[in-house]
């Protein structure tokens, strides 16, 4: 009984190794979100940013625009080096229903801070546990929100342009 359960369990762990190994299985898929991006900005709905410059081992694993009968939104989702996850949302829905429905009913808002020349407002406590970065202003709403580092949140941010 030993035996045979000893050569089920060897092609098995042979089949691991290579998924891990040579496929890197628990790396985060990335995806290409241009077209997105280009579908955001040809709507004209609000002035879209765009990381530039974000440093090694951030990836794209989500994106999406649509509109919505209250405005328009642009969802990227990333994971960071640190395998954290995060998503920057733009949109030029009204604040009172964007910031509940994206940051969550019980989120806090903290102090405001500089990134980038920006003031940006931060909000310690968010959904799912996250905090999260809010800038609010012409036309449009950019928020950064997600399980992750302060230095995380800062680092997009920062990268917007």
């Amino acid at each position: 009984m030993a035996l045979s359960m000893g050569v089920l369990l060897v092609p098995v762990i042979v089949l691991l190794v290579l998924y891990n190994v040579l496929l890197n299985g628990d790396a985060p898929r990335a995806i290409d979100a241009t077209a997105t991006y280009a579908a955001a900005r040809s709507a004209g709905a609000f002035t879209v940013l765009e990381p530039g410059g974000l440093p090694g081992g951030w990836t794209v694993v989500s994106s999406s625009y649509g509109k919505q009968s209250d405005g328009s939104v642009l969802r990227i989702g990333y994971v960071t080096p640190g395998h954290g996850g995060l998503q920057l949302v733009e949109s030029d829905r009204p604040v009172n229903s964007l910031l509940p429905d994206e940051l969550g009913a019980g989120a806090q808002p903290g102090d405001p801070v500089s990134i980038g020349g920006l003031q940006w407002r931060t909000y310690p406590v968010a959904r799912a546990g996250g905090q999260g970065l809010v800038l609010a202003g012409d036309g449009r709403t950019v928020i950064i929100v997600g399980t992750v580092s302060a230095d995380d949140l800062r680092t997009l941010a920062s990268s917007l342009k």
